[in-house]
């Protein structure tokens, strides 16, 4: 340091000094900004598969379809001596039961048919009525209406037992007049049946519970308390099939997946249940967000330690710093600095000056070394102004320059840790309703952002993932 700049310093020290001891003077505090926004996860791709057992699914069946499922009135009906009319109703004599027919749900139903049938033209003051047995053997393919419902798409036919139908002119059986009549009479039976399936066969109670369960918090492990927290947005339906003895559905939930450490749970609000999408894309894979933090206290004080144990030095003088506080400010952070400088040669601290100002500086992360560092530091404008005028020449730039040296954090151990730990936590099927676990592959690239509390090196874990819904 040249004379002058010497000079300069001596003479701040006495201004500060006053009459003797150390006098201690402070910039105006600073502007302070919203840290920034923190980035939204990834969206993960989680699919379950909802089981129905067939015969759970009959109970419920057979437990909504009343006795008497069917009533078609007034229906006009080609027999061989013209338009005939018939009103019939149709009641169950046994219980619905559903089979496996390659991949398709089958339905078998036993009903009786009680039928009127009514002459054409003059003769339709002539009628008859037939009593008779019939069985309704169909396959159902099943799909769901944006609101949830279930829309069953039934095809099949109907058997009946020989019922003679003999009035007038007319001399049939009751089989050969339904068969000639099939898209009249048996779309409509159909169709009917079709309806008081309906609620039955909907599941819109348990997805709802699924998608539910999906917000609670998962705790992954303590020393930190560390929770893996879902956040729904979407969930998609394929197509229900039957394997073996099972009406299978699968669900797809898009997910932006973090971690989140707290000792309390996380409070998530589950939002409705939205409309079903289409199952797009590969199903199972998995990313999660994953921090690595460190708190500003915690990376104040390692850069504290680092000032005390190599205190840097403006000529012949001391730079002694006492304090440090790091706070978020938008884009960048604000560093408060306690110091004194002192003369060697003032054992009696008399030309000795303290003050504390605030400094800023951009963090950043080193990926080879695993390191945030905190560059570009400088004086905030208000302390710089109140340097000139108060302090001229005390510390100058190399307050700076010595801080932005001690301002760095090697990470790399949290970052293994953390990793470690989230692949060993998400190996374990946790969770409530929804008992998911995955494969951690591979970890993404380490970006930082600091939120309120801290520096966040965040990375994406990524792999695979598999959720098993747990019987409601």
């Amino acid at each position: 340091m040249n004379m002058l700049r010497v000079g300069a310093v001596s003479a701040a020290l006495l201004v500060l000094a006053g009459c003797g001891g150390v006098s201690e003077t402070s910039a105006p505090p600073p502007a302070l900004t919203p840290p920034p926004a923190q980035p939204l996860p990834p969206v993960s791709s989680v699919s379950a598969t909802l089981s129905i057992p067939l015969s759970d699914l009959q109970r419920l069946v057979n437990e909504k379809v009343p006795q008497r499922f069917a009533d078609i009135q007034n229906q006009k009906l080609k027999c061989v001596i013209g338009s005939c009319t018939t009103s019939l109703s149709a009641s169950r004599t046994g219980p619905i039961t559903f089979t496996n027919r390659n991949g398709a749900l089958a339905i078998s139903v036993p009903f009786a048919v009680s039928a009127n049938i009514a002459l054409p033209g003059l003769l339709s003051v002539v009628n008859a009525g037939v009593n008779t047995a019939g069985q309704l053997n169909a396959v159902t393919a099943v799909s769901l209406g944006p609101d949830w419902s279930i829309r069953p798409n039934t095809s099949g036919s109907v058997q009946f037992q020989n019922g003679r139908l003999k009035t007038g002119p007319l001399d049939t059986d009751f089989a050969t007049l339904w068969n000639a009549n099939a898209e009249l009479l048996s779309r409509p039976l159909l169709s009917q049946i079709e309806a008081q399936m309906a609620p039955a066969l909907a599941q819109q109670k348990t997805v709802a519970q699924i998608w539910a369960g999906v917000f609670t918090p998962i705790k992954l492990n303590t020393k930190p308390t560390t929770w893996l927290v879902l956040q729904p947005e979407r969930i998609r339906v394929g197509t229900p099939r039957v394997q073996n003895d099972t009406l299978t559905m699968g669900l797809g939930v898009d997910v932006r997946a973090r971690l989140a450490v707290s000792d309390a749970r996380p409070n998530l609000v589950p939002t409705p249940l939205p409309p079903p999408a289409l199952v797009n894309g590969p199903a199972n894979r998995f990313a999660v967000s994953v921090p690595a933090v460190l708190p500003y206290d915690e990376a104040a004080k390692l850069a504290l330690d680092a000032l005390k144990k190599n205190p840097p030095r403006v000529g012949s003088h001391l730079l002694q710093i006492n304090a440090l506080k790091i706070m978020p400010s938008g884009q960048d952070v604000v560093i408060e600095a306690g110091f004194c400088i002192a003369e060697k040669w003032d054992p009696t601290d008399t030309f000795s000056g303290c003050g504390s100002g605030y400094l800023r500086g951009v963090p950043q992360f080193d990926t080879a070394s695993q390191t945030i560092r905190i560059v570009n530091v400088h004086y905030d404008v208000l302390t710089q102004n109140w340097m000139l005028s108060v302090m001229r020449g005390l510390a100058g730039g190399d307050l700076a320059k010595a801080m932005e040296k001690a301002l760095q954090f090697n990470v790399s151990g949290q970052i293994k840790g953390v990793q470690d730990s989230v692949r060993a936590s998400l190996s374990r099927p946790q969770g409530e309703g929804v008992m998911i676990s995955g494969a951690v592959q591979s970890f993404g690239p380490v970006t930082l952002t600091w939120s309120r509390d801290g520096f966040v090196a965040m990375m994406s874990a990524e792999g695979s993932v598999k959720a098993d819904v747990k019987k409601m």
